[in-house]
């Protein structure tokens, strides 16, 4: 073998090892990019009990506010949102925590310093506007599959958190473990609205809502990466077209 081909060799085995190392560290950067924060708790135990408020609910507290209704009637209570459910809440007399009954009639609320409407999307709270369009966002807290600690130490994925506590076998009846790890993830999703409709704040939805921006638009992404699933990379966009 001449020492050109050993070169040779030597160079393509690096290139693929150089790739293969790529590889994987693109996947290790995928994977801290969507990591998850997990709850662990019981078979059928409340799971929103291990949330932070400031994760369940969209608004920092419940805070004394109004709700107008689609049919022009009004109530004012300490209002909050549930990012979970995407209902509006309030704080009953008696201190408890309850869901303002008619929520499909609801048009839009508004406490100290946040106002919100409702959408087939959500609550969408409204954070800046130029001209007629306006930048919101909804905040929401989606649970994934659990994996359930069974007997002997095992662990299995399923969808539902309510399976069955206990096993018989050979006249022997065996109590499964009852702990269950359920992953979930908390986004604070970008939407634009228009004339009353609102849609994911996408590169196509910003261009349709500032048909005399485009260049602007275009000049700005061609300088600047955004993210149009980053609140703060819609937010600085949005603030260099007024």
């Amino acid at each position: 073998m001449s020492i050109f081909t050993i070169q040779t060799n030597c160079t393509i085995n690096f290139k693929i090892m150089k790739r293969t190392l790529m590889i994987i560290l693109t996947a290790c950067f995928a994977l801290s990019t969507q990591a998850q924060d997990m709850i662990q708790h019981k078979k059928g135990e409340d799971m929103t009990q291990y949330l932070l408020d400031s994760v369940k609910y969209a608004l920092p507290d419940f805070t004394a506010g109004m709700v107008v209704f689609k049919d022009g009637r009004t109530a004012n209570a300490p209002l909050n949102i549930s990012t979970i459910t995407q209902k509006l809440l309030f704080i009953s007399p008696d201190g408890e925590i309850q869901e303002v009954v008619n929520q499909n009639n609801i048009d839009r609320g508004s406490v100290k310093g946040y106002s919100f409407v409702q959408t087939s999307q959500g609550f969408v709270e409204l954070l800046d506007m130029v001209g007629d369009v306006v930048l919101g966002c909804v905040k929401r807290v989606k649970f994934l599959e659990s994996e359930k600690k069974g007997a002997f130490g095992t662990s299995a994925v399923t969808t539902s958190v309510t399976t069955i506590s206990s096993i018989s076998t050979e006249g022997q009846r065996y109590e499964l473990a009852q702990h269950v790890n359920t992953p979930y993830t908390y986004r604070v999703t970008p939407y634009l609205g228009r004339n009353g409709k609102f849609s994911y704040a996408t590169k196509r939805y910003m261009m349709k809502c500032f048909p005399s921006k485009k260049n602007e638009i275009k000049a700005y992404l061609k300088e600047n990466k955004v993210d149009f699933e980053n609140m703060d990379d819609v937010r600085a966009l949005f603030e260099y077209l007024k």
